[in-house]
């Protein structure tokens, strides 16, 4: 096998794209080459998130004789008396076309004893499975750009040395955007790249039909495969030199959390001008408590392991700039933004309210110690853009904060005067 990273590199050379052989570390990937594959070590201690629920209604727009619309400032005030003095603390916004919006916080991104940092919308976090929602304007994106139909097969995408279980060649991206893969694990809900090899070799068989909406993490971890070999910046042919099966699984691990980071860097953040955004924390950073009863903080650390599904680490801001210039056209046509949501893609939840639909993407990652972080956005009726981010439980945490911010919605759909 090759010695050093310049010899991987050359061996390698035909099977990656030159934007992505410009920005690995080959010395160190070569150096990982014929070593035990760790991945799960630095998951020992986490939960993970609760799966969510999939509500998507396909009801009809409620008829009414007169036009409704958010009540904005209702909405506002009635979600901060529900979080106020709930939780460690939040940052929220909600960008209006012709408004102020909302700009809330309360509390702190990071104790007394972490740095002592007040939670603003300028402070960033783990937002968890609200990754998946940035998963699937990258996957619009790709798909869009490649000319590969929604409804296209993922076989031909997925590397040639997995071996494929029952039902997998009926899967579509559509499918996996829409968690209607059949895939299914009772035991782990993690994306690893393990757990994304083994799944397609177990197939959807033993899963829940075919069809059928039943929440998976491996749904969105496939795109972290999926979207660097649509853009072709990792073929499907890519082996390792040495022949081992180990190193095949190191090389498309490593190879396709950069490609994956690599694209939604240019092609996601890029046009909306957001940078510094990762996978990984860095000081500053909110960190993950307890509540009543906060004890010390939890840095989360790198994600990139489960890279397309959790890990983005972003602000509020960041999260309302990034839906805002996607539903205006900046990195697809305006009319495939409003399309990808109308096929629910990356949304826990889409309802219809006389003030039109509303989108949203559910997130939470726990440690061990109950140490949570959580957050919610999406569009609200009318299109307005909206990000929640929250760093521990909200009082007794029985309610889900997506059902809370839902209900809120609901609540304040008020009549245009």
């Amino acid at each position: 096998m090759p010695g050093n990273g310049f010899e991987l590199r050359e061996s390698l050379s035909g099977e990656l794209g030159e934007a992505l052989k410009d920005s690995v570390d080959f010395d160190r990937l070569a150096a990982r080459l014929g070593r035990p594959h760790g991945e799960r070590r630095v998951f020992e201690d986490v939960l993970g998130e609760r799966p969510f629920r999939v509500e998507i209604s396909d009801e009809p727009q409620t008829p009414s004789r007169t036009l409704h619309r958010l009540d904005v400032g209702g909405f506002g005030t009635d979600l901060a008396t529900q979080l106020n003095g709930q939780c460690n603390g939040y940052a929220l916004r909600l960008s209006e076309p012709d408004g102020t919006g909302l700009t809330m916080q309360s509390g702190k991104a990071r104790n007394l004893a972490e740095g002592d940092v007040y939670w603003s919308s300028d402070v960033r976090m783990n937002v968890a499975s609200v990754s998946k929602l940035i998963t699937a304007i990258a996957a619009r994106k790709a798909l869009a750009d490649a000319g590969v139909p929604p409804g296209t097969a993922i076989y031909p995408f997925l590397p040639l040395y997995w071996r494929r279980g029952p039902s997998v060649d009926d899967i579509t991206f559509d499918m996996l955007l829409t968690h209607r893969s059949g895939f299914y694990n009772p035991v782990t809900d993690f994306a690893l790249y393990g757990d994304l090899k083994g799944q397609i070799a177990r197939g959807a068989l033993l899963g829940v039909p075919l069809g059928n909406a039943a929440y998976q993490n491996v749904n969105f971890g496939l795109f972290r495969i999926l979207i660097p070999v649509v853009t072709g910046a990792v073929k499907v042919s890519l082996t390792a030199p040495s022949g081992r099966e180990d190193d095949h699984d190191q090389l498309w691990d490593a190879l396709t959390i950069q490609g994956y980071h690599d694209y939604v860097q240019q092609h996601v953040f890029g046009p909306v001008q957001i940078s510094g955004a990762a996978t990984m924390s860095v000081p500053g950073n909110a960190l993950a408590y307890r509540w009543p009863m906060p004890t010390t903080g939890w840095d989360s650390g790198d994600l990139s392991a489960t890279s397309a599904t959790t890990g983005w680490h972003v602000t509020a801001n960041e999260l309302v700039r990034l839906l805002h210039a996607y539903t205006y056209g900046q990195i697809v046509p305006r009319a495939d933004a409003r399309a990808m949501f109308e096929s629910r893609w990356g949304v826990d939840r889409g309802k219809p309210t006389r003030a039109g639909r509303y989108f949203l993407k559910a997130g939470r990652w726990e440690s061990g110690n109950k140490q949570l972080e959580q957050a919610v956005a999406g569009l609200l009726p009318g299109g307005l853009p909206f990000a929640l981010l929250m760093n521990s439980q909200l009082g007794p945490d029985t309610t889900p904060l997506v059902d809370i911010v839902a209900t809120t919605i609901e609540a304040h759909i008020v009549p245009i005067l």
